[in-house]
């Protein structure tokens, strides 16, 4: 039966399954392997899940990843739910022992179909073996869309390893997928009669492709935007319109009270916005069908909310100077080294604050990842790992915490071992840095915060990557800039001050 999983994938242009080897999967792996399906192997199944959801985020086409039974799913999940909070599409394959002995205690017996249920848009056991075509497909399709997610697996030993014959195969059902049809009249009316109007874009603007035709429209009407801080960007070039992220936990500036229109692009109504419970003001949902749109310029509003990000951005940056070696001359340096198309991956809580709010001011590209809906950290060495297959000619640059960097450092091995190059920044404060703050505006002290010294650079080295500690603010970008011309797998391990921007 593997042999028909294995082509199935084929035929759907996958290249590579990440997976953290075990006996559960051996067949399938096998099949892969003689077929030429690559198996990148990791440390941690977690790693595994990540990569495939950030492959699904950076193409749009499904991720793949595996892992064999038992606490191994469950290690396996954590990057599908990330996926399931942000919509990415991932097939997540699982093994189990075979199905005959499914409940009676065999080994690593375990509820897998059902507890990946809950985080994934559908979740099977392949019980039939002459089914494979048609389960696959339909899995497939579910994680595809229209509204993409992350869909499971599950494949007994007994079923991997019984031969079907083509005849006997149950071939996929064609089923017309449901068209989306939004109401493009109320929403162009209520933009010409706003005063006030706001767009807020998140990651659903990104699945349905509608990126470059809302950043044109935002433009060409002079209506300001703004993304749910950790959902993808709409804006892969600086714009006037885009006026950075909203939701953060560090601020920004109070366009969504001032707006008297708002429109939901792709976007969940969660606390980055407030709840949808602010007062006085028209919302309405659009996400597909914005090079339609025809509404007059706006005037003055756009330059109002311009200069509200402008000001705030700059507030923002004073506060990072004068305090030694900081996050703040990290960001100066990717601001001059990082080439355009360059893929950023964000996976911090501190950090990753004063990036969304320094680096995102008028441009937020596609292709720049982080953590997502989830607010999860960890996954960064996973998504530099994919974001290395998806684009295989680009820079890829992971800025990350110290603390998100040690959940599974041990990937740096593999990155080098199978290479994966990439650069990786670590920002060291030596704590939890965002919960660090929270703990010091409540309590007056850090509780369980603070933690100890990681030689970061001798960690890499000793893995075979390239590492380099960072000792003045001079050295940063030359660094970063040496990093990206070899190739490698780099760290540069930067020490900095601590605190977040508000």
């Amino acid at each position: 039966m593997v042999e028909w999983f294995v082509q199935g994938l084929q035929d759907r242009r996958v290249e590579w399954i990440s997976a953290l080897c075990g006996h559960g999967l051996d067949p399938l792996f096998d099949a892969a392997d003689r077929a030429g399906i690559r198996i990148v192997d990791v440390r941690n199944e977690q790693t595994a899940g990540y990569m495939a959801d950030y492959w699904g985020r950076l193409t749009r086409r499904p991720g793949v990843c595996a892992s064999s039974s038992g606490v191994a799913v469950a290690n396996m999940l954590t990057g599908v739910m990330n996926a399931w909070f942000d919509g990415s599409p991932v097939l997540a394959l699982s093994g189990s022992a075979d199905q005959w002995s499914l409940g009676l205690g065999s080994f690593q017996d375990s509820p897998q179909v059902r507890l990946a249920g809950q985080v994934t848009k559908l979740s099977i056991r392949l019980g039939i073996p002459h089914r494979v075509l048609e389960l696959l497909d339909q899995a497939w399709t579910a994680a595809e869309g229209p509204e993409p997610g992350p869909v499971h697996v599950m494949l007994p030993m007994d079923i991997q390893r019984t031969a079907v014959a083509e005849t006997d195969l149950v071939l996929p059902r064609s089923v017309p997928r449901p068209a989306v049809v939004e109401d493009i009249t109320e929403v162009q009316a209520a933009l010409e009669a706003a005063e006030r109007p706001l767009i807020l874009a998140g990651s659903g603007v990104y699945y349905a492709r509608e990126s470059e035709a809302l950043a044109e429209f935002a433009t060409r009407a002079r209506i300001p935007v703004q993304t749910p801080i950790w959902d993808r960007g709409s804006f892969d070039q600086a714009a006037d319109a885009f006026c950075g992220v909203i939701g953060a936990a560090t601020g920004g500036p109070d366009l969504l009270d001032q707006a008297d229109c708002v429109v939901l692009a792709g976007v969940q109504a969660d606390y980055r916005t407030g709840y949808l419970q602010a007062s006085g003001k028209r919302w309405l949902r659009f996400t597909r069908g914005w090079c339609k749109l025809q509404v007059a310029p706006k005037t003055g509003w756009l330059d109002q909310a311009r200069a509200a990000r402008d000001g705030y951005t700059a507030a923002i940056d004073a506060k990072g100077r004068g305090q030694g070696m900081h996050t703040v001359d990290i960001i100066d340096a990717l601001r001059s080294v990082l080439p355009d198309d360059a893929v950023l991956i964000l996976d911090a809580g501190s950090v990753g604050q004063w990036a969304h709010q320094l680096l995102c001011g008028r441009r937020y590209p596609s292709y720049w990842l982080t953590c997502g809906r989830s607010g999860v950290v960890g996954y960064g060495l996973g998504a530099a790992m994919a974001a290395r297959l998806a684009y295989p000619g680009r820079a890829v640059v992971l800025l990350s915490g110290d603390g998100s960097f040690t959940f599974t450092p041990a990937e740096i091995e593999c990155a080098v071992r199978q290479r994966l190059p990439f650069t990786a920044i670590v920002a060291d404060d030596r704590c939890w840095g965002i919960t660090h703050s929270g703990h010091l505006r409540q309590f007056g002290k850090g509780i369980a915060t603070q933690l100890g010294e990681i030689r970061f650079d001798l960690l890499a080295q000793s893995m075979g990557a390239r590492g380099e500690r960072i000792n003045t603010v001079e050295r940063i970008a030359p660094a970063l800039r040496e990093c990206l011309a070899s190739n490698q797998v780099s760290v540069l391990h930067v020490p900095v001050a601590g605190g977040n921007p508000v």
